[in-house]
């Protein structure tokens, strides 16, 4: 019998294939929020001992490293070959912030053909915080980080990532970005 929780008594020899379907999905949506928050823990810690230049040149070369170490597992694991655009957003919907479902993150993909997308962020959690709090650290986020930690977790240099839309927004109902990703014959 699956498990709809684990409020019952401690079990040593627990196994994932031991929880129900819906039980897994809101802990890896559980485990998504504890991802996003571990980033902006370490990214305040280093700002607090050594300054926003060093945290943001940190953050920069830690999601490169990241997306080098966590893109050919997921590869793996979804028995997943790089060929087109709609490959490498397949490995990206499989990495904890990348998911289609998040309550974090969300957007339209606009499918022109299996190398040309046009993808547009509607929800981002990261930018609606900036908007809020920071908003001078917009500029950082989305003109020096945001496209090469994209190519980066893409996995493949024969996409070129082309930004269409960035902050800031004109208004609340206004999408936050918009990129073409390509690979041209």
């Amino acid at each position: 019998m699956e498990l709809k929780d684990y409020s019952g008594p401690y079990r040593h020899d627990v196994k994932w294939a031991d929880f129900s379907k819906e039980f897994l999905v809101n802990l890896m949506k559980s485990w998504q929020r504890a991802y996003l928050s571990i980033q902006g823990a370490w990214i305040e810690a280093v700002t607090e001992r050594f300054g926003s230049d060093a945290a943001d040149d940190c953050s920069k070369a830690a999601l490169l490293l990241q997306a080098e170490r966590m893109i050919p597992q997921f590869m793996e694991v979804g028995n997943i070959e790089l060929n087109t655009v709609l490959d490498s957003l397949k490995v990206i919907q499989l990495a904890p912030d990348g998911h289609t479902e998040s309550e974090l993150f969300g957007g339209e993909v606009e499918i022109i053909n299996d190398n040309h997308v046009i993808s547009t962020t509607t929800k981002c959690i990261t930018c609606e915080f900036l908007e809020a709090f920071t908003p001078e650290r917009i500029e950082w986020l989305c003109f020096e980080l945001e496209q090469p930690v994209m190519e980066k977790f893409l996995n493949n240099p024969k996409i070129k990532v082309t930004p269409l839309k960035r902050p800031p927004r004109s208004s609340p109902d206004e999408p936050f970005c918009s990129w073409e990703l390509k690979i041209e014959d």
